[in-house]
C-alpha cells in the first residue's frame, strides 16, 4: 500500500490540493506572475496560501513544503515546457518567500482571531462578519479556521450560513478596497464612434515632422455633441484629416502645441485616441473661430515632444538596466511618460536596496553617455519580435 493510499481521505484531499496549486503556481510565477494584492496577482496569492495552509494543517507540516513541490513540477514538466527550467531558480525564491511570509501572517492572524473572539461577546453579526472578514483577507487565517475558533468560544453558525454571511462580509470588504478587481475603463462616449464613421481615421505624420502646412478641419466636438463651429474662448475636441500630434498611447502623454490659420488661432492642450484611427486634439480657441472645412496649419510643441520622447527612451533603458540588475523575470507593468517626468512601474519580489537602484541610476547613465541613435522602424508584429523587440502586455 502506497503512502498516500494509508492517508485519511481529508489527507489525501489536501495532497489532491498541493499537487494541482503546485503547478498553477510553477507555471503562473515562470510566466511573470508574483503573489500580491490584486488582480491575478491575488489570486495566485490565494492558490499559493490554500496549498500552504492544507500542509500544514491537515499534514503536519511546520516547517516550509511548498517550494519543493513546486520544485517537482519543473522536474516533471520541463522537458514539455523548457521556461519552468530556466525560471526554477526564480519559481522556488518566490514561493519560498511567500510561503514564509505567510507563515508570519497566519501566526498575526490566529492571534488576531483569538483577540476578536474575546472581546465579541455581544457583538451582532452586522459587526462580527466584517471583522473576521477582514482576519481572512488581510492576515490569511482560513475560514475553517475561524470558525472552530468562534466555536471553542461559544459562538456557533449553520455551515451554510456561516459561509453565506463570510462571503457576503469578504465581498463589502474587497469591493471597499479595490482588491482581486481589475478596473474597468472609461465608457467611450458613442459619438466617437459615429465620428469616426462619418469623418474617416487621421493620417499621422507625427513620425516624420511636428508641423503640417495645410490640413482639413473635418470635425468639431463640443461637450459630447457635434458642431460645425468653435469660436473665440470656447473649448472643444478638433479633428483634423492630417495631423503630427501624437495621441497619448502606451503611456506617453499626447502632444501639445497650435491649430492655426489667417482668421483663427488654437491652443492645443491635449491629444488623445478613444478609437483607433480617431485622433483627437483637445482645444481651445484664443483668438477667431474654427468651422469645419476650414485649412489650418498644425504645430506641435517640439520643445515638449523632445522632452517626452526623452524621458520614453529612457524607460525602456531604465527596463532593460533592472532586468540586468535584478534578474530577467522583472517586466512592465505600467508607466508615465510626460515632458517633465516619467514612471516606470514593474514586477518584482521585494523592494530595491540603495545598492541595487545605484547600479541601475549607474547603467542608465552609461547607456544615456553613449548617445546611440534612436530610430523609428515601421513593421509587422512579427518582423520586429525577430529583430529583437520586446513586446508587453501583449502588444499587436
Amino acid at each position: 500500500m502506497s503512502n498516500y493510499e494509508s492517508l485519511s481521505e481529508t489527507q489525501q484531499f489536501a495532497c489532491r490540493v498541493i499537487a494541482d496549486h503546485a503547478r498553477s503556481t510553477a507555471f503562473a510565477i515562470a510566466d511573470g506572475i508574483l503573489p500580491g494584492n490584486e488582480g491575478r496577482n491575488y489570486v495566485l496569492r490565494k492558490i499559493m496560501r490554500r496549498a500552504i495552509y492544507h500542509g500544514r494543517e491537515h499534514l503536519g507540516f511546520k516547517e516550509p513544503f511548498f517550494y519543493k513541490v513546486c520544485d517537482r513540477v519543473i522536474d516533471q514538466m520541463h522537458e514539455a515546457f523548457p521556461e519552468l527550467a530556466v525560471q526554477r531558480d526564480f519559481v522556488t525564491k518566490m514561493v519560498r518567500l511567500e510561503e514564509e511570509r505567510f507563515g508570519n501572517t497566519m501566526t498575526v492572524g490566529l492571534g488576531k482571531l483569538s483577540e476578536l473572539t474575546i472581546t465579541s461577546e455581544g457583538v451582532s453579526n452586522e459587526e462580527l462578519f466584517p471583522r473576521i472578514a477582514k482576519l481572512y483577507d488581510t492576515y490569511g487565517t482560513p475560514r475553517d479556521l475561524i470558525r472552530v475558533f468562534l466555536e471553542e468560544k461559544g459562538i456557533t453558525f449553520e455551515e451554510d450560513d456561516f459561509n453565506q454571511r463570510f462571503d457576503a462580509a469578504l465581498q463589502q470588504l474587497q469591493q471597499q478596497s479595490g482588491i482581486g478587481k481589475t478596473e474597468r475603463k472609461s465608457e467611450i462616449s458613442p459619438i466617437y464612434a459615429e465620428l469616426l464613421e462619418v469623418v474617416g481615421p487621421s493620417k499621422f505624420h507625427g513620425y516624420e515632422t511636428t508641423r503640417v502646412e495645410e490640413s482639413d478641419v473635418v470635425g468639431i466636438v463640443k461637450a459630447d455633441t457635434r458642431v460645425d463651429e468653435l469660436k473665440e474662448g470656447e473649448d472643444g475636441l478638433v479633428v483634423l484629416r492630417d495631423t503630427p500630434f501624437y495621441a497619448e498611447s502606451g503611456g506617453q502623454v499626447g502632444d501639445v502645441g497650435v491649430i492655426f490659420n489667417n482668421e483663427a488661432r488654437l491652443k492645443v492642450v491635449d491629444t488623445f485616441a478613444p478609437l483607433s484611427g480617431l485622433i483627437l486634439h483637445k482645444s481651445k480657441v484664443e483668438s477667431g473661430s474654427i468651422k469645419v472645412g476650414d485649412k489650418v496649419a498644425a504645430l506641435v510643441d517640439e520643445f515638449k515632444r523632445d522632452a517626452t520622447r526623452r524621458n520614453h527612451t529612457a524607460t525602456h533603458l531604465v527596463h532593460a538596466a533592472l532586468k540586468e540588475v535584478l534578474g530577467t523575470h522583472v517586466k512592465q507593468a505600467g508607466s508615465v511618460v510626460a515632458p517633465n517626468y516619467l514612471r516606470f512601474d514593474f514586477t518584482h519580489y521585494q523592494p530595491m536596496s540603495d545598492l541595487e537602484i545605484k547600479e541601475v541610476e549607474d547603467l542608465v547613465n552609461r547607456y544615456i553617455l553613449q548617445n546611440e541613435p534612436v530610430n523609428t522602424n515601421m513593421m509587422a508584429l512579427e518582423e520586429a519580435m525577430r529583430s529583437g523587440a520586446v513586446a508587453m502586455f501583449g502588444e499587436k
